[in-house]
């Protein structure tokens, strides 16, 4: 197996580990049902991290600093950064 880490990569706004870009999404600091437009770029693992932990009632009260920074969030952050880099491995062709 060739693995290899992809060429575009993009920082998670929240865990700040090289991601990438297909493994990138637009998360909205408010959800969209409660009216939320501004977007920041996160990891799929750390975009469904945060809809695990909160309900989207929570999050509309909630800035970006104060999501980055709540415990539950810290815990997350500590423990996925100690998991390894995205790495896409592919078959090699005989």
């Amino acid at each position: 197996m060739l693995c290899s880490v992809m060429n575009t990569l993009t920082l998670c706004s929240l865990c700040d580990r090289p991601t990438p870009e297909q493994y990138v999404e637009k998360h909205h600091i408010v959800p969209v049902s409660k009216g939320g437009k501004d977007t920041v770029k996160v990891c799929v693992a750390c975009g469904d991290q945060i809809h695990q932990l909160f309900e989207n009632r929570e999050l509309k009260y909630m800035s970006f600093e104060d999501l980055k920074n709540h415990p539950k969030v810290l815990t997350w952050i500590n423990w996925i950064k100690k998991k390894r880099d995205f790495v896409v491995c592919m078959k090699r062709k005989k």
